[in-house]
């Protein structure tokens, strides 16, 4: 089925109007009651969440049911979206999403998404627990909260083996949901960083069009061309915490489905793009950086939290700008 590229740009320019009010969108400390977004928030999540999800392992099954009992926990109501697999019949497969905002046939529809299983022998720290926990700290910060736009969370199953989780929902998604798609932001091993010169590596070639520096202290948000102006979005989210701790680069200048540079697609937003739908990914950019990727070193001791505290309040602040971004108007009105 074909997606709808017009109508995603006029979604996502109107979105950006008013970009320069993104700041203040919110805050890092507590709002309407909530704590905010820190180290140790993310820290209680990672005390709970299971390691070692693979997909044939107790944890597999036990961090479905902490993700359902945290998501219940903040007053939202899960879905269990079962996931079929000829790869792995014996597993059971689920996608979790939850929805927030404004669940309407007319209302903008933005996705954040992040994978929670793991390959096999490894806690998964940081691939993919961060994105679970800061998704998770996502919840728990827009639980309730009036939005005029639809907000989906989504936790997929089974990326490892092949974005299989993800491909089943893109897969499923209407004609109607595709039209109001702004866009999605995948969320992929975001937490690790290396500050020593020389930490960071780019794939062959990469370095010709982006160089982001040889220090693996940034977070980046990779986008394709059609999804240009959701990556600026988020990136202008992010730009509030800029600091001596945290920086965030952007590069959305891929075309077509990433096949250019196919480290670019080696996570859920893959299969958005393969639909010819806006996505991006935020990552520290896991094996281009991190020795202790898909290992068993891959635990919470190696991890940055409070840079990964700064990325999760950066995107709060970039998703409910977009969730508050008015739909374009109707081709031919004044």
């Amino acid at each position: 089925m074909t997606a709808h590229p017009a109508r995603a740009r006029a979604l996502l320019a109107a979105a950006l109007l008013g970009a320069a009010a993104c700041t203040s969108t919110t805050s890092s400390g507590a709002a309407g009651g909530r704590p905010g977004i820190d180290a140790d928030s993310l820290s209680r999540l990672y005390a709970r969440l299971p390691a070692s999800r693979s997909l044939l392992a107790p944890g597999h099954a036990a961090a479905r049911t902490f993700l359902l009992d945290a998501l219940a926990g903040y007053g939202l109501k899960p879905r269990v979206l079962p996931v079929e697999w000829d790869g792995a019949p014996a597993a059971d497969l689920a996608n979790v999403e939850v929805r927030l905002g404004r669940e309407a046939d007319d209302a903008p529809l933005l996705i954040v998404s992040a994978h929670y299983d793991t390959v096999e022998g490894t806690a998964g720290a940081d691939d993919n627990g961060s994105g679970i926990v800061v998704l998770l700290e996502l919840a728990r910060r827009l639980a309730g909260r009036p939005m005029p736009n639809e907000v989906r969370l989504v936790w997929f199953d089974a990326e490892e083996p092949g974005l299989v989780g993800s491909g089943r929902y893109v897969e499923s998604l209407s004609a109607g949901e595709r039209q109001r798609l702004i866009g999605a932001i995948n969320l992929e091993t975001m937490g690790y960083t290396d500050r020593r010169p020389g930490s960071q590596s780019l794939p062959p070639g990469a370095k010709t069009l982006f160089d982001p520096g040889d220090r693996g202290d940034f977070l980046l948000v990779v986008g394709n061309l059609q999804s240009a102006l959701l990556g600026r979005a988020v990136f202008e989210g992010l730009q509030p915490e800029h600091g001596p701790r945290f920086r965030s680069e952007l590069f959305a200048l891929l075309p077509g489905a990433g096949w250019l540079f196919p480290d670019s697609r080696r996570s859920d937003h893959a299969r958005f793009w393969d639909a010819e739908l806006p996505a991006v990914m935020l990552t520290d950019t896991a094996n281009l950086r991190s020795p202790h990727y898909h290992t068993p070193s891959d635990t919470v001791q190696t991890l940055d939290l409070p840079f990964l505290a700064a990325a999760a309040r950066g995107l709060e602040r970039a998703v409910l700008h977009l969730a508050s971004a008015p739909p374009p108007a109707p081709a031919g009105s004044r």
